[in-house]
C-alpha cells in the first residue's frame, strides 16, 4: 500500500472516532437533560405551592368574623337604654291616690252614661265597701245610681225625689266636675273616698270631700268648684 493511501485511511478513522465520541456526547447531555427535569419540575412545585395559599393562609388573610364586631361587642354598644334605665326614666304610672281617683272616676263616668242627660253631684262609698252610690241631677230631680267596685255593674235606682233648688243653684257654678274635684282632694291627703258632695263655704260653691286616712282619721277637703284650688283642710 502506498504511503497516501495510509493517510487516507488515519484520516477516515480519526472522522468515525470523532463522530462516535460526539454520538456518546449527545446521549450524555440527554442524559442530565432528563436528569435537571425533575429539578425543573420540583422548583415549578414550590413555586406553585409557594403562590397557592395554604388552608391557613387564606383563613388568616380573608376577612373573618374576627374583623367584625363580636355578639357581646356589639351588645355592649348598642345605643338603646336598658329596661331598668327605661323604667327609672320614665315617670311612675300612678301617682299619688291615682288609683283610688281613677275608680272613682270610673263610677262616676259610667253612672252619667247610664243616665241621659245626668250630671253627678254627689257620691258615697257604699257600707260593704264593694262599690259606689252615684246621686246625679236630671233636668229638676234626683236620680241614684248603684256603680260596683270595678265600674262593670251599673244599676240606676228607682226614684221620684225633686231636686233640691240649692243644688241646681249651685250646679249652675260648677266649672269643676266631681271626679276632678276627687282627685285634687286625694293628691292633698293620701287615703281612700269616704264621700263627696256639692255644697257652699261663705258664699263659695265648694265640693267637700270626705277622705279616710290609713289610720282611720277622717279628713275634710274643701275644693272650689269654680276654679279647682284647695280651700280648706280640717281633720
Amino acid at each position: 500500500m502506498k504511503h497516501t493511501d495510509k493517510k487516507v485511511l488515519s484520516m477516515g478513522a480519526l472522522t468515525l472516532s470523532a463522530l462516535l465520541l460526539a454520538g456518546c456526547g449527545d446521549l450524555g447531555g440527554g442524559g442530565g437533560g432528563g436528569g435537571e427535569e425533575p429539578t425543573g419540575g420540583s422548583a415549578a412545585t414550590e413555586a406553585t405551592g409557594s403562590a397557592t395559599p395554604t388552608a391557613e393562609q387564606s383563613a388568616s388573610g380573608s376577612p373573618t368574623s374576627s374583623g367584625s364586631p363580636s355578639a357581646s361587642e356589639s351588645a355592649g354598644g348598642t345605643a338603646s337604654p336598658s329596661a331598668s334605665g327605661s323604667a327609672s326614666g320614665s315617670p311612675s304610672a300612678t301617682p299619688s291616690g291615682g288609683a283610688e281617683a281613677g275608680a272613682v272616676t270610673g263610677a262616676v263616668v259610667a253612672a252619667e252614661e247610664a243616665v241621659t242627660g245626668g250630671q253627678a253631684f254627689e257620691i258615697d262609698r257604699k257600707d260593704s265597701g264593694e262599690g259606689w252610690e252615684v246621686t246625679l241631677a236630671v233636668e229638676d230631680r234626683e236620680q241614684e245610681v248603684e256603680v260596683s267596685a270595678d265600674g262593670e255593674q251599673v244599676t240606676p235606682q228607682e226614684t221620684d225625689d225633686e231636686l233640691d233648688p240649692a243644688d241646681r243653684d249651685n250646679l249652675a257654678a260648677v266649672q269643676v266636675p266631681l271626679e276632678d274635684a276627687v282627685r285634687t282632694a286625694l293628691d292633698e291627703v293620701d287615703g281612700t273616698l269616704d264621700s263627696a258632695e256639692l255644697d257652699t263655704e261663705d258664699g263659695v260653691v265648694v265640693w267637700e270631700v270626705d277622705v279616710d286616712e290609713s289610720d282611720g282619721t277622717s279628713v275634710d277637703v274643701h275644693i272650689n268648684a269654680e276654679n279647682g284650688s284647695v280651700l280648706k283642710v280640717d281633720r
